[in-house]
């Protein structure tokens, strides 16, 4: 086969072309120290890439759940440090400490005024605000959790700490809503809402099957609801046997959603009991700060809930930090609530509802108050070991986060003392290709390809 000097030209032109197209190459490495600038170039690393970018990701996510989590345990715990100051004030010689057998009238009002401002300052502290959420509401941040109801006792989210009986009276959950009914006659009642085109609203009781049913046209939403009860603020039931007051009704929740005419609602009640106030003091809010978040899997297992050892507890209900409910569980004995253990040592000092003051009667209650106040610091010891826990947590996502970084590093983008080299070897055999086809070529040829 004869080979000419145009075939010489065209395999060397296609091989220089080649040399040129690596050179060039090399010099984007260099520049931009990039593996590879498209994913078909290194399938592997693209894909393992991807796969570091989406864990750094998640690891910043977590970062911000950790960190938020930590500022806010951080402000519950220097909270309650400030209430078991307020306590051990109470409890200092100047106040519960001084009090005996000898102590007269005047001394005994002085004490009581002083406990009475300390519990002023607890309430005040209970309704502590990190950013717009109140830190010792449970689940349930929007509002102030802590108030003082008619009769002097705590109220937790509107329950009285130390029975369980809601301060407003008959409540009942609805359709998103909250429906307080008031008059304790509705206890035991359910609501049925039903919906017709033209009607006219209106509501009725059936005091025998214990039904409250309200009438809507077509389209009501929730506010309707509470229109119709609010239009009838002296109910009687269909059988005329029973009076109902509807004068203090009110609905809290979503106000704009269509009502739900297919079930009756849950039963209104106005006490939730020492169970109720133990599920309130029980309530969890979850943040996911990268443990691993799961749900239980097992056989019987409700699908649906998270194992808890795979998220982070933010929740701290106020109930679970100062108590509720009585020692002797009467709902009007010796309470376990530090605040309204206070109030009942403030009136055995001053001899008010009741109380006639003996330091015998008095002692059980000051044995009880040191009790208390040793649990207030046993939840303090605990929100500090949260708060370590965070700490330690956010340090390790942070190592986490620049491990993943290097390995993202090294998996995108190469040495530049390797670019270099990689760049300098491409250069040289171009510039060899150069020199060859610079004896085997007509000059005009390598003129144009300089």
């Amino acid at each position: 086969m004869r080979i000419t000097m145009s075939m010489i030209m065209k395999k060397y032109a296609t091989s220089l072309n080649s040399s040129l197209d690596e050179l060039n190459k090399a010099s984007d490495r260099e520049i931009s120290q990039r593996r590879y600038d498209t994913a078909s170039e290194d399938p592997f690393s693209a894909a393992k890439a991807a796969r570091l970018r989406m864990e750094y990701a998640y690891n910043n996510s977590y970062q911000s759940e950790v960190g938020d989590a930590k500022d806010q345990m951080d402000t519950v715990h220097s909270t309650i440090q400030s209430i078991v100051k307020v306590l051990s004030e109470a409890s200092s010689g100047s106040c519960l400490g001084a009090i005996n057998g000898t102590n007269n009238a005047d001394d005994r009002k002085i004490y009581a005024e002083k406990i009475r401002g300390l519990q002023k300052t607890i309430l005040t502290s209970l309704n502590t605000k990190f950013g717009d959420k109140y830190i010792f509401g449970g689940a349930e941040t929007e509002n102030p959790p802590f108030s003082v109801g008619a009769n002097g006792n705590l109220l937790y989210r509107g329950i009285d700490v130390n029975t369980g009986k809601i301060e407003a009276g008959s409540t009942l959950s609805y359709n998103g809503a909250q429906i307080t009914l008031g008059d304790s006659n509705f206890n035991g009642y359910k609501i049925q809402v039903t919906t017709a085109d033209g009607v006219t609203p209106s509501i009725s009781a059936d005091a025998t099957n214990k039904i409250l049913t309200v009438n809507l046209p077509t389209g009501a939403k929730n506010s309707d609801v509470l229109a119709a009860l609010k239009a009838n603020p002296s109910l009687t039931s269909t059988d005329g046997t029973v009076t109902y007051n509807l004068s203090k009704v009110s609905l809290s929740g979503d106000q704009n959603r269509p009502v739900d005419t297919g079930v009756q609602t849950e039963t209104a009640t106005d006490t939730i009991g020492l169970d109720g106030l133990q599920k309130l003091a029980d309530e969890q809010v979850f943040s996911n700060i990268g443990l691993g978040l799961r749900v239980n899997t097992g056989a019987g297992a409700n699908e649906s809930a998270i194992t808890e050892q795979s998220v982070f507890n933010i929740a701290v209900p106020g109930i679970s930090v100062i108590g509720f409910g009585t020692v002797d569980g009467s709902g009007t004995g010796m309470s376990n609530n530090i605040y309204n253990l206070m109030g009942q040592i403030a009136d055995q000092l001053e001899g008010k509802n009741g109380y006639t003051y003996s330091i015998d009667t008095i002692q059980p209650y000051l044995d009880q108050f040191t009790q208390q106040q040793n649990k207030v610091i046993s939840k303090m010891t605990e929100t500090d070991c949260s708060f370590t826990f965070l700490t330690t947590t956010q340090t390790n996502l942070e190592d986490l986060g620049d491990r993943i970084l290097e390995k993202d590093d090294n998996t995108e983008f190469i040495d530049f003392t390797d670019a270099w080299i990689n760049y300098s070897m491409q250069a040289f055999a171009y510039n060899a290709a150069l020199k060859i086809g610079n004896q085997i070529l007509q000059p005009t040829f390598l003129d144009f390809m300089k």
